[in-house]
């Protein structure tokens, strides 16, 4: 069997929501689900790039970016409706399995850079990462609690930055640590469409934010019916905070309550599923503290969600700078996935936080 046959068999699916389609990456993601296809952590995770909606010209030049780390097999499709998922994902199946198709794209990719080659170029308006880090670097598997535990000793004595020696290893605090320029998002699995959030780190801290949304094309908008709002986008907000959270299994559950909703159903299992989030000490822990704002944190806004009491309220990008400046960044993460960002109606003026 080829690789192309194998990607067509074992499709991984990066879905990129643009703002105010986000019934139709849910349809893709039920979809994709159906298939026995799986949503992908990262851009090297994945064999077919789904865009959801028409991208501004920012937004596009951060889907190119993103198109260009994806390994061969490869597929690219782009929807504007839920009904049209189907059809696009029996397109990028066989454009998978097709291996002329591959090969030409195989060749038309640029070449590798010959080993100790040093990377240069223009990093464009988009400030991809001020050259310190790219997407293919803010995966959420490069991200969970586990990789991002700073206080685990480091290999052959090596300190983090600045070298130094025994003592400052001995105590973090006396280190001197490098400052990152770090973007997260627009193209993140578990991430507000279009949100971009350019943060300055120092180690393992966010030690300052500035926030934007990317838009979509201007002479266009979606037809289907938004899901913020709706008890579905509720469930919908709490699939993305569990799979953040490690909770994998919960998080499939979850979303597929929000698909019984958006086909007019009524999941049976909803009530059960929401007893067990709620009562779990562990979540509790690890949401316990994080995004507070006077209606409560990351938890009571999960619980809220789970209950169906929360009020709408519309979370301003200042807020979001504010709240994740100080945070780790798998902190950071859980923080805005709390806040349930509806990104369709905001404006691209940035906002900062932190100095």
């Amino acid at each position: 069997m080829d690789l192309s046959s194998l990607a067509a068999r074992r499709t991984t699916v990066l879905a990129v929501e643009v703002p105010g389609w986000s019934r139709t990456r849910c349809a893709l993601e039920q979809h994709a689900r159906t298939r026995g296809w799986r949503l992908a952590d990262s851009p090297a995770d994945a064999d077919l790039l789904v865009v959801c909606g028409r991208p501004g010209a920012r937004l596009t030049a951060a889907v190119d970016h993103v198109w260009g780390q994806l390994p061969g097999p490869r597929a690219r499709a782009e929807v504007t409706t839920a009904d049209a998922v189907p059809a696009a994902l029996d397109r990028a199946a066989a454009e998978l399995a097709d291996g002329t198709v591959q090969r030409r794209d195989a060749d038309a990719r640029p070449a590798d850079p010959d080993p100790g080659t040093t990377a240069t170029g223009d990093d464009g308006e988009m400030d991809m990462g001020d050259g310190d880090m790219d997407h293919g670097d803010m995966d959420h598997g490069d991200m969970d609690h586990g990789d991002m535990d700073m206080d685990m000793p480091m290999p052959g004595g090596i300190g983090l930055a600045g070298g130094g020696g025994d003592d400052q290893l001995a105590d973090p605090d006396s280190l001197d640590l490098d400052v990152l320029h770090v973007p997260l998002g627009p193209v993140l699995p578990h991430w507000p469409a279009g949100l971009l959030l350019h943060t300055t780190l120092q180690g393992d801290l966010v030690v300052a934010a500035r926030a934007e949304v990317l838009l979509p094309a201007d002479d266009d908008s979606p037809t289907d019916p938004p899901v913020h709002g709706t008890p579905a986008g509720r469930w919908d907000a709490v699939a993305t905070l569990l799979a953040l959270a490690g909770w994998d299994d919960s998080a499939v559950r979850a979303a597929r309550v929000r698909d019984e909703l958006l086909a007019g159903g009524q999941p049976p299992g909803a009530d059960r599923l929401a007893r067990r989030i709620t009562r779990s000490r562990l979540l509790r822990w690890s949401l316990r503290g994080l995004g507070r704002l006077p209606e409560g944190d990351a938890h009571d806004r999960l619980r809220h969600w789970l209950t169906g009491t929360e009020e709408r309220r519309s979370t301003e990008l200042s807020t979001v700078a504010d709240l994740v400046t100080g945070l780790d960044l798998a902190s950071a993460r859980l923080v805005v996935a709390s806040l349930d960002l509806d990104t369709a109606d905001r404006v691209t003026v940035p906002v900062e936080a932190g100095s």
